[in-house]
């Protein structure tokens, strides 16, 4: 079956009006090796905390609460420094991301690094008009989809991995992050 029969319902579940759009917006997208790191418009994984606190923050109603830790990475003997940083929640927002409300937003560092990134978009579930706003920047930063389903859509990079999935009832959640490391993160030698 084809990718566009899933018509960005991984995506961003976009009515079946858009899959000709669709389709031609993939054919133009970048390939993995034009880009750099997977992020969000100016916020890329790997980015120094100041940096990405700074561009993090600026999307946010309130600035972020971090915890900070020393965690291992899998079967290494040294202890890193492990920052998880959650966004604080005003009467069910934690801000806004591409002018769509922002009902979550989670961010881990590792070393001072960005590592990844969890948010939840609240939108109209109108999925035709999210692909007319916002679909071709999605596909301008994470490049062509490598798996796509009836409720999400992944990249995948060697190190990095992004997800896009449908929730239901206009909720959307995005993760971005650093395969490797979050994977040591959960991996208990």
């Amino acid at each position: 079956m084809k990718l566009t029969h899933y018509c960005f319902s991984a995506l961003l579940l976009f009515a079946v009006a858009g899959c000709d759009r669709l389709e031609q917006d993939m054919l133009s997208a970048p390939d993995d090796t034009t880009l750099d790191r997977y992020g969000l418009d100016t916020l890329k994984l790997g980015d120094k905390r100041a940096v990405a606190g700074k561009a993090l923050d600026a999307l946010l109603i309130k600035p972020l609460q971090c915890t900070t830790g020393k965690t291992g990475l899998g079967d290494k003997r040294k202890a890193y420094v492990l920052e998880e940083c959650n966004a604080v929640p005003v009467a069910g927002e934690v801000g806004e991301l591409w002018g769509e409300k922002l009902s979550f937003l989670k961010a881990v560092y590792v070393e001072d690094q960005l590592c990844s990134v969890e948010l939840q978009l609240k939108t109209s579930g109108n999925y035709e008009a999210l692909y007319d706003t916002h679909g071709k920047k999605i596909l301008n930063l994470f490049g062509k989809p490598d798996e796509a389903t009836a409720k999400g859509v992944t990249w995948q990079r060697e190190d990095d991995e992004a997800i896009v999935k449908d929730l239901g009832n206009g909720k959307i959640s995005v993760e971005i992050r650093n395969k490797k490391v979050m994977q040591a993160l959960h991996h208990k030698g």
